[in-house]
């Protein structure tokens, strides 16, 4: 594995973040799916998880005006210590010795530490006010926004977790989980941009939920009338 301190990284912070993140991705993905080191991976989830919190925080970043380099390495680390317990005290750690080895600046840093240190949790005390600084409230946004929305529904309709459930099993769950789950991570957002996509993408999964609903319901046999 690449070394977290080399002292000069040839190809950059960037490169370098991105190589690191992709090999401990391989390595959960693996140990999830159980497989040999030469057996393909179905589905490598923390590996696109990044990728679309990355691109989620730097449009949250321009629209709010938080320092977009330091919420593109927040994001390409926030979940680099998944793996362990409590993740974000252990990625914020990690991610500054992965840093301070690279051409990243150094003054930024902290930010990127204080960020991903705040990023846990799937939903925030009611009325909790936003995290600060707008670093921190734009990456737990877009962590948050990956877990919602259509695509968040295929991910979750398929993950090993509902092996061995029927397609309706697997609706009513998800629908419930919406319900009594990710309402709350809607209502938690930091920022308005954030808030407002969190909205549009909660609305296209109960949308979404309406539809199967309905099909499922629809295909249920009907049992012929008997008058006894």
């Amino acid at each position: 594995m690449t070394s977290n301190r080399q002292s000069t990284v040839s190809d950059g912070w960037r490169a370098h973040v991105q190589r690191l993140v992709r090999e401990r991705a391989e390595i959960e993905a693996r140990r999830k799916w159980q497989l040999a080191a030469n057996e393909a991976i179905p589905f490598n989830y923390r590996w696109e998880h990044v990728q679309a919190v990355v691109g989620l925080a730097l449009r949250l970043a321009q629209e709010t005006g938080a320092d977009p380099l330091s919420v593109e390495a927040a994001a390409w680390l926030h979940d680099i210590c998944k793996t362990q317990a409590n993740h974000g005290e252990a990625g914020a750690r990690e991610a500054e010795a992965i840093l301070s080895g690279t051409d990243f600046p150094q003054a930024k840093i902290p930010i990127v530490v204080d960020a991903i240190r705040q990023h846990v949790g799937l939903f925030r005390e009611e009325d909790a006010p936003p995290l600060q600084p707008v670093e921190a409230a734009v990456l737990w946004d877009a962590d948050k926004l990956s877990k919602l929305g259509v695509q968040a529904l295929f991910y979750n309709v398929s993950a090993p977790y509902v092996f061995g459930k029927s397609q309706f099993e697997r609706m009513v769950d998800l629908t419930e989980f919406c319900q009594n789950v990710l309402s709350r991570t809607v209502t938690s957002m930091n920022t308005q941009p954030g808030a407002a996509l969190a909205r549009e993408r909660f609305a296209a999964m109960l949308n979404t939920l309406e539809i199967w609903e309905n099909e499922e319901m629809a295909q249920v046999p009907e049992l012929p009338f008997r008058d006894d």
